[in-house]
C-alpha cells in the first residue's frame, strides 16, 4: 500500500472516529473503503461507446475503412 496524507476538517475527523469506534474498524480502513467505493462509482458512471445502442443512419455514401473512421473521430475531437 502507498501511504498518503490527507487534511480533513476537525468535525469530519471526529465523525470518522465515532463511526470507526462504532464499527470496530480503524479510521484508516473507513477512508480506504470510501476511496474504493468512490472509484467504483466513477468507473460505473462513465459509459463506454460499447454501451450505446447503434443508430441506423441509412446507407453508406461510400465504403470506408477503420483508419478513415479514426481520422475523422480525431479531427472532430474538441481541442482542450
Amino acid at each position: 500500500m502507498k501511504p498518503i496524507s490527507v487534511h480533513v476538517a476537525e468535525d469530519t475527523y471526529e465523525e470518522l472516529k465515532f463511526l470507526a469506534a462504532r464499527s470496530g474498524r480503524p479510521v484508516a480502513e473507513l477512508i480506504r473503503q470510501a476511496m474504493v467505493d468512490y472509484l467504483d462509482q466513477e468507473r460505473r458512471s462513465h459509459r463506454s461507446m460499447l454501451d450505446i445502442e447503434p443508430h441506423d443512419s441509412g446507407q453508406f455514401l461510400r465504403p470506408w475503412d477503420r483508419s478513415e473512421l479514426l481520422d475523422e473521430m480525431i479531427a472532430r475531437e474538441p481541442r482542450r
